[in-house]
């Protein structure tokens, strides 16, 4: 083969070459955080991976201090049950916390995580993961203008709230079932703990040392 047959050859190859790059560089993009259509893109991604515990640093600050203080209170029940309860009453009362990958989350993103997945599995605490997330962008504006929260608008029609907060970023709002399953998992917590702390004074009073010797 000549110098002039192989031209187009090389030609055609690195057209091929600059579009697999191109390619694959289009996909690999970064969704910008900072903007309410990235922080969107971010979650679509992170949920068809089934990442949750990406979806968790894309929530609200005041949402993810709530499932940290809710993830604290239960490894602080299960460790004093762990620790303090009689052997024969340890494993309902642990079962009573919750599912054990729940209460073994070794972090809040964790804990997150493993309500997510729970809803597979149609058990009592579940999160429905605002399904209609599921759906593409058709509008996005700031209400009030100037005001950093911004309504997302899906194809399906329904509303989605985000706020950009101090780091600049723009983080996502829970579906107000997920929410009100957060709130009720928090205000839950303390009432666990507290009951928790209780049985252990009882077990280790004077009374109750003389009727277990």
């Amino acid at each position: 083969m000549n110098p002039v047959e192989t031209r187009p050859v090389v030609i055609l190859l690195s057209s091929a070459m600059a579009l697999l790059i191109f390619g694959t560089a289009c996909h690999s993009k970064i969704p910008d955080l900072k903007t309410p259509k990235g922080t969107y893109a971010a979650y679509r991604e992170a949920r068809e991976r089934g990442d949750f515990q990406a979806i968790y640093t894309l929530l609200v600050t005041q949402v993810r201090e709530q499932l940290g203080v809710t993830h604290q209170n239960l490894r602080d029940a299960a460790r004093l049950i762990e620790t303090s309860y009689p052997a024969a009453m340890k494993k309902q009362a642990l079962a009573d916390l919750g599912p054990e990958d729940v209460r073994r989350a070794p972090d809040p993103a964790s804990y997150y995580a493993a309500l997510c997945r729970l809803s597979a599995a149609g058990m009592e605490v579940s999160m429905s993961m605002a399904e209609r997330w599921s759906a593409e962008v058709k509008t996005v504006r700031e209400d009030p203008p100037g005001s950093g929260k911004y309504l997302v608008s899906p194809m399906s029609g329904a509303v989605v709230e985000l706020f950009r907060e101090e780091d600049g970023k723009v983080h996502m709002v829970p579906a107000r079932k997920d929410l009100s399953l957060i709130g009720r998992e928090y205000t839950r917590s303390f009432e666990r703990l507290e009951a928790v702390r209780e049985a252990v004074k009882t077990f280790h009073s004077p009374a109750e040392a003389a009727a277990n010797p």
